[in-house]
């Protein structure tokens, strides 16, 4: 280790080769050493370096590529090939599919489970989480609401953690509950409207014939034309001359003339 000591100039000393000499080589052996050192940290910062890549690539290596391939299946989704069938207000656990999508689903407290067949865009079902374990893939939940063709076993499963589409679709069957509700309300109704009407109508009396309204009691006069109809009719009791009855007299005459002409009297 060089020491100011070894290189001071004191009074009165001579300036000649050999004190510059020794001063140079203390100098020299000096810059040798720190150089050596400052190899010895680059080696060891290298090695250092090394080494963080090294479990970079073990500890972040497999979690990229895991993280990686989940986004690549869909953020947010998994699968399962649980043989189920569903209905409303079944509580039931299905086990996650054991690919990389597994360790990075989080299931939201509402999750839409729908199929993957290309025919089966309209089955789908809301359930309400009740349970996760991640490390063996189990979803424990509760059926909220059930869309198509869900009563019979499917096992092409996909979950999707999406809560604000499910509170929109909870809503939206909420909301279409109680439309079918009042619309069977409504029939209920009409219906019980429709058989007071034919009770009304075989047993009580009319509330409207010929535009009079309420109980409704009919004369002649209130039948169009009817008067002047039997007003033309001949009546039942007749009291007419031969004169009355049309070509009458004419008969008679001819039938007389006949007569006489048979027995030649006359009467």
């Amino acid at each position: 280790m060089l020491r100011f000591e070894d290189l001071r100039v004191r009074d009165q000393q001579v300036l000649d080769r050999d004190f510059f000499n020794r001063r140079f080589r203390l100098i020299a052996e000096s810059l040798g050493q720190i150089d050596a050192g400052l190899q010895s940290v680059t080696g060891a910062t290298d090695r250092l370096v090394t080494l963080g890549l090294l479990r970079v690539n073990e500890v972040l290596g497999p979690a990229l590529a895991q993280a990686q391939a989940a986004a690549e299946s869909g953020f947010l989704v998994a699968t399962s090939a649980t043989p189920l069938s569903l209905s409303v207000g079944l509580e039931a656990t299905l086990e996650v599919d054991d690919t990389p999508a597994r360790p990075l689903f989080a299931p939201t407290p509402y999750v839409i489970l729908s199929r993957q067949a290309e025919d089966a865009v309209d089955d789908w079902a809301m359930l309400h989480v009740q349970e996760y374990d991640r490390a063996n893939g189990g979803l424990a939940f509760a059926v909220a609401a059930v869309h198509g063709d869900l009563a019979t076993e499917h096992a092409d499963w996909v979950i999707s953690a999406s809560a604000g589409l499910a509170r929109s679709v909870l809503e939206v069957a909420a909301e279409v509950g109680a439309t079918l509700a009042a619309a069977e309300a409504a029939a209920a109704t009409a219906e019980t409207a429709a058989a007071t009407a034919v009770q009304i109508i075989a047993n009580g009396p009319v509330s409207s014939v010929n535009g009079k309204t309420g109980p409704v009691a009919l004369g002649m006069a209130d039948i169009p034309n009817l008067v002047a109809a039997i007003g033309a009719k001949a009546d039942s009791n007749h009291g007419h001359s031969i004169a009355q009855v049309s070509n009458l007299q004419a008969t008679l005459t001819g039938l007389q003339g006949q007569i006489t002409n048979f027995d030649g009297g006359a009467y």
